[in-house]
């Protein structure tokens, strides 16, 4: 009888991000970038591309962009006073106005027929009505005046036909007759309102007392009373925080989780990965929405130090028999491990996100484009050691299993060991349609000595190379590793 030698196989990917790299729960892996693990749950594909959408129009970083209801026009709001303009959301970005102070915008919402934003002083507007290709002698400038000139926020929020705008320590209301109060509602002097959110009964006010310091504040508003109805301290900084599922998912702490507030405790779902010791993170405020019913959210902002990818990250299931993953899914179209994400939107189910190098010199404005997948993406294994962490093994075997090649498609699976930094230059198995005895098969093994030798630890990375023009991907369904881990050790 052949011996049976112990292996390692995963047949199934949706169990995202592990919280280690040792552990994890099922069908979880310690790192991904530019693959799809949800919508086909027993194989691994690769995700849409994330490509430029702004040409050279846009040049500054967005902050914010919202969609106009009436006509489908996508509207972006400039770190340089400039405002951009995607007819219907389908024509080209071009610039529509720009603020005669050249301020940075922060924000921006469509309430009662006008669209409005803000700057560090003031609330601007223009009448939804005249929002075309050039809003010259439309705008009103400096319509309400803030009462603390905030340099850093301006959450906005329609609530009970009211117009709310957080303004560092003050939370201002403009109501639908268009009185103005800059004092509405004030929190404690040392914090500044960060983010806004509603449902249920109450408003609550994620803010924070310093964009270095891990303490921040959540209050509850009843949105009548005159002060604010409770006040829970938090030793995290709040990045930024979004309503779904009814309830408030936030995105908290310089070493970030996910966490799930319906009351007063921040609940951990889930640790954020890539973020070590010293290393730091931050999120703008917008860079947060909902797309394809997952939560999506895009690292980083500028203070940022952790390596983690910088483009949209999703959490959630597709299939409520599944569990909830973790995943990035688009890198940036720049690609760049220190690029900075102003803010996402989600425009009548097409997803944007706006981006800058950490210069500040290049600039760009992304589209995920469901008609294209990424070049390339990759996955790699926790790490493997068998039943005996304590001796040297032998790769017997690896195979792997996956759909029919399509023109350009490639699959490669690299390996390290000992718990390297990086892997092997040349790919352990590969499966390549330029390679005529791989057109037509369906699985490959490898049976002969590896070349990585003897381990003690092995991780494995899968690549994927999608087919002509980025027009497929291709499908891998299972991987298979066999090794014996008690091999003999001449003296």
């Amino acid at each position: 009888m052949a011996a049976q030698f112990p292996t390692w196989e995963q047949k199934s990917w949706y169990g995202g991000f592990s919280d280690d790299r040792f552990l994890g729960l099922e069908n979880s892996f310690r790192y991904a970038k530019g693959v799809e693990i949800r919508k086909n749950p027993y194989s691994l594909t690769l995700a849409y591309a994330a490509e430029k959408n702004s040409a050279t129009t846009v040049d500054t970083l967005i902050n914010k962009m919202l969609t106009i209801k009436s006509t489908g026009d996508i509207i972006g709001f400039g770190s340089n006073g400039k405002i951009f303009r995607k007819p219907t959301g389908t024509g080209a970005w071009e610039l529509v106005y720009t603020d005669t102070g050249t301020a940075k915008i922060f924000d921006g919402y469509e309430y009662n027929s006008y669209l409005y934003w803000a700057t560090s002083d003031a609330l601007h507007r223009i009448a939804v009505t005249n929002i075309d290709a050039d809003w010259s002698g439309f705008v009103t400038e400096d319509y309400k005046v803030f009462a603390n000139d905030n340099a850093s926020y301006h959450p906005m929020l329609e609530v009970f036909n009211k117009l709310f705008v957080g303004d560092g320590y003050y939370l201002a209301e403009l109501d639908s007759f268009g009185v103005w109060t800059d004092n509405k509602l004030k929190i404690f002097e040392d914090e500044v309102i960060k983010v806004i959110t509603f449902s249920g009964q109450y408003m609550r006010f994620y803010a924070e007392k310093s964009h270095k310091v891990d303490q921040s504040s959540k209050y509850f508003w009843n949105v009548s009373d005159t002060t604010y109805n409770e006040r829970i301290p938090y030793y995290q900084i709040i990045h930024s925080a979004f309503v779904y599922r009814g309830q408030d998912y936030v995105i908290a702490g310089v070493h970030p989780f996910i966490y799930l507030s319906s009351g007063y405790e921040l609940t951990e779902v889930k640790r954020l990965p890539l973020v070590y010791d010293s290393e730091k993170f931050f999120m703008s405020s917008n860079a947060i929405d909902v797309y394809d019913n997952l939560l999506i959210f895009a690292p980083a902002s500028s203070g940022s130090t952790a390596s983690i990818g910088r483009g949209i990250w999703t959490w959630g299931r597709e299939n409520k028999n599944y569990p909830d993953s973790l995943n990035f899914d688009y890198p940036t179209s720049n690609d760049n491990a220190t690029d900075l994400i102003g803010c996402v939107h989600n425009s009548n189910g097409v997803l944007y996100m706006a981006w800058s190098n950490a210069g500040g010199t290049v600039f760009g404005i992304d589209v995920i484009n469901t008609a294209k997948f990424r070049a390339t993406g990759e996955l790699h294994s926790r790490v493997m050691h068998g039943n005996d962490p304590a001796h040297e093994k032998e790769l017997r075997k690896i195979a792997i299993s996956f759909d029919k090649l399509a023109a350009g498609e490639k699959i490669q699976t690299f390996f390290r060991k000992n718990l390297a930094t990086t892997w092997e230059a040349s790919a352990e198995l590969t499966v390549d349609y330029d390679v005529t005895a791989d057109r037509d098969i369906y699985f490959k093994d490898q049976d002969d000595a590896a070349e990585i030798g003897d381990f003690v630890f092995l991780e494995s990375k899968i690549l994927l190379t999608a087919g002509t023009s980025q027009a497929t991907t291709p499908e891998l369904v299972q991987v298979n590793i066999a090794f014996d881990e008690r091999i003999e050790k001449t003296d």
